[in-house]
């Protein structure tokens, strides 16, 4: 743990243990913060259904650390909007569930989960998993209202004050975690205001337009794609085909950072895309990739 977070755990434990007697209180320097990652989420429920979920015992128990709800939403009992803390930071809410980002599992005990009201659906082929593809289904997100992406962001930036520790690259969205599980917050959440804002990662312009003409040229191979996936954080195997797990990753992506399309096509853009968000944020991840590759 490190900086204002820091301070004040360390201060509220002194002030604690100061009041034991037989306590002395020798601060260790050899520790960390539990929270590496934010996580975002949307809903698909109304506010009311979606506070029901999320603080109630259910067959399916989940919970997040906030909700932010919408306004207009008949079911929200205030007039102005508000955040609602539902589980404090430093205990593990329920809400990532089967998870993974940049080597690390179970994203419950090392994330802070935030789900933002969004009645999206998601419609089409009731198979399993294993056997669909992107284009097997189809989600319909309504828009973010601007009040509710502005309240957002106040929250964010207070959580990420708290814990900076949490690098840009790790402030993702469900759909990044659980590539074959989950779509949210979808490709109308503002993940580009959000980095304006100073929130997360975006890439560099010119960054991507130096890689768009390189690999116009001259593409990667698909391995080297992987790889540069698993890299950037997604959970890919590096086979070299073109596999149901590396359309899901490439989808997750795109959701992410190229929402116009999200087919999950490898393509000259979202490889520009992924190198760009590497040399940004994991240089040394790219260093690695490209002596890999060499």
């Amino acid at each position: 743990m490190s900086g204002r977070m820091s301070r004040a755990v360390i201060a509220c434990t002194c002030a604690i243990l100061a009041a034991c007697s037989n306590v002395v209180v020798s601060p260790s320097a050899n520790y960390n913060s539990r929270v590496d990652y934010l996580v975002i989420h949307a809903t698909s429920e109304d506010f009311a259904e979606s506070l029901r979920l999320l603080t109630q015992p259910t067959a399916n128990p989940v919970s997040s650390h906030y909700l932010v709800p919408a306004p207009f939403d008949p079911t929200y009992p205030r007039n102005d909007l508000r955040v609602y803390q539902l589980v404090p930071e430093l205990d593990r809410a329920w809400h990532a569930g089967v998870s993974y980002w940049a080597g690390e599992s179970a994203l419950n005990d090392r994330s802070i989960g935030v789900e933002v009201v969004n009645e999206f659906k998601c419609t089409g082929t009731s198979n399993p998993i294993e056997e669909t593809a992107p284009e097997d289904f189809e989600c319909e997100f309504p828009s973010y209202d601007d009040d509710q992406i502005a309240l957002l962001i106040e929250l964010l930036s207070e959580i990420l004050d708290r814990f900076p520790s949490i690098d840009p690259i790790d402030v993702v969205g469900h759909s990044d975690i659980a590539i074959l599980r989950k779509s949210d917050p979808g490709p109308r959440f503002p993940w580009q205001q959000l980095h304006e804002a100073g929130i997360g990662a975006w890439y560099e312009p010119d960054t991507k337009a130096k890689y768009e003409q390189r690999f116009s040229s001259e593409p990667p191979s698909l391995q080297t794609v992987q790889n540069a996936l698993n890299r950037l954080g997604y959970q890919v195997e590096s086979s070299g085909n073109y596999d149901r797990a590396t359309q899901y990753a490439m989808r997750a992506m795109q959701l992410h950072f190229r929402p116009g399309d999200f087919s999950g096509t490898v393509d000259v853009e979202s490889m520009a895309i992924i190198w760009a968000l590497l040399e940004r944020y994991r240089p040394t991840e790219l260093d690695d990739l490209q002596a890999g590759s060499a």
